[in-house]
């Protein structure tokens, strides 16, 4: 596995999560991810924490995904990375008695293409802010829940992502004696941080559950100071300073409420309702400064952008699930839409941040080999979801006095197909 990281001045940062954006365990991702209720074992370490301590027995999941983006600026392809990775899902329920269980679990994602891509794009130049490179990162969230009876659990963890802190990057480059001399000290810290996970279900009917889900807000701060000793003899001498500051894989706080309800025992009915903090992507643009001591005028060169304007969004999805039951197998059919609001506001300044709201429309089907023994003393799940998200078009339109004929247009179509298999123990 490859770790990337570019750089770019005068740029802007990826945001969100790729789990938000297509899911965790092709089950889930089938019903549009409206799981916040329904979600037990693996999948709940990042739907619902309260969910891994409702199993029966300890549990892993593990999928991988496909995705296209097929998204356009001015009628012409995006040159968007197409996301593909592995999902793994643990879940450990323990039942210690009085009808008490407790649980612990982790939720992994795992791309294959990198560990983190960082790729600051500049401000002014059209580009999908929140699906750069967004799908192209590590995700992981440990968890750990207690449950009682199947009627109450609750659960809580985390979300881990790295910073990327400069200690000491220094370059020595010139020319001396007629000869090219070059050295170079790195010393660069990858901090923790941790956003707080908190999940809470519960079953008031033996036909309706209910859950609710907070996380607090993450992202990837990039600070990094660069030094530069330059000596060309009888040319220039001296000293560049550049300073970047920016946030990557900025996650909104969110807070979501689901409620999943069964018609009949074949049938499950599911919607989720979420609330989106990002009005507090503040650092929606990146901090450059040149520190310049070379004789050169002018010695400081800084960037001044303007604040990002990102508002809050609610998002909204739903889901169904049908099974029936056999002697040996049991098949599921699944279907989910969404709508997922924009948080970038109109483009009419220096920015040409290209988005739109998003709608999702998802199927698949599942097959749990549920009674083959000798062969097997534990069911198995086999997982398909397939989803389209249509990213609406979008006409951006400058101010005229400012910015005369810098208009574009943006909008598209991505599509995800993911697999997953469960196993449990």
């Amino acid at each position: 596995m490859k770790s990337l990281v570019v750089i770019a001045l005068l740029a802007t940062p990826a945001a969100a999560d790729p789990l938000d954006d297509f899911g965790f365990g092709a089950g889930a991702a089938a019903r549009a991810g409206a799981a916040t209720a329904t979600a037990v074992g693996p999948e709940a370490a990042h739907h619902n924490a309260a969910g891994v301590a409702l199993g029966d027995h300890p549990a892993v999941m593990i999928g991988w995904g496909f995705g296209h983006m097929g998204l356009e600026i001015d009628g012409e392809d995006a040159e968007l990375l197409d996301p593909h990775g592995t999902s793994i899902g643990i879940a450990v329920p323990v039942d210690v008695g009085q009808g008490w269980k407790i649980g612990g679990g982790v939720g992994l994602y795992l791309p294959d293409q990198f560990l983190a891509r960082v790729q600051l794009i500049p401000a002014t130049e059209p580009h999908y802010v929140l699906l750069d490179n967004d799908p192209h990162r590590v995700v992981v969230e440990p968890v750990a829940a207690i449950s009682y009876r199947d009627r109450f659990a609750i659960g809580a963890g985390g979300s881990v992502l790295a910073d990327a802190k400069s200690n000491q990057i220094v370059f020595d480059v010139g020319v001396v004696a007629g000869e090219k001399v070059g050295e170079a000290a790195l010393d660069i810290e990858m901090p923790m941080r941790l956003a707080p996970m908190i999940g809470v279900w519960g079953r008031p009917h033996d036909k309706v559950r209910l859950g609710a889900t907070f996380r607090g807000e993450l992202s990837l701060d990039l600070v990094l100071d660069i030094l530069a000793n330059v000596q060309v003899e009888g040319v220039v001498t001296g000293d560049a300073l550049v300073s970047l500051r920016a946030a990557n894989y900025f996650t909104p706080a969110r807070g979501t409420l689901g409620v999943a309800i069964d018609p009949t025992p074949e049938l499950t009915l599911s919607a989720d309702l979420t609330y989106n903090r990002w009005s507090r992507f503040d650092a929606g643009l990146a901090d450059l400064r040149v520190l310049v001591a070379l004789d050169i005028s002018p010695p400081l060169v800084s960037t001044a952008q303007p604040a990002p304007g990102f508002h809050d969004t609610i998002n909204a999805r739903l889901g169904a699930e049908w099974r029936r039951p056999g002697a040996r197998t049991n098949l599921a059919l699944r279907a989910g839409w969404g709508w997922l609001q924009s948080p970038v506001p109109e483009q009419t300044g220096l920015t040409s941040f290209a988005d739109g709201d998003r709608m999702l429309v998802t199927a698949g089907g599942g097959v749990t080999l549920a009674d083959w023994s000798p062969w097997l003393t534990r069911p198995i799940d086999l997982d398909l979801a397939l989803q389209w998200q249509h990213v609406g078009h979008r006409l951006t339109q400058k101010d005229v006095d400012l910015f005369p004929g810098q208009a574009f247009s943006s909008g598209g179509d991505i599509l995800h197909a993911g697999l997953s298999a469960t196993v449990r123990f």
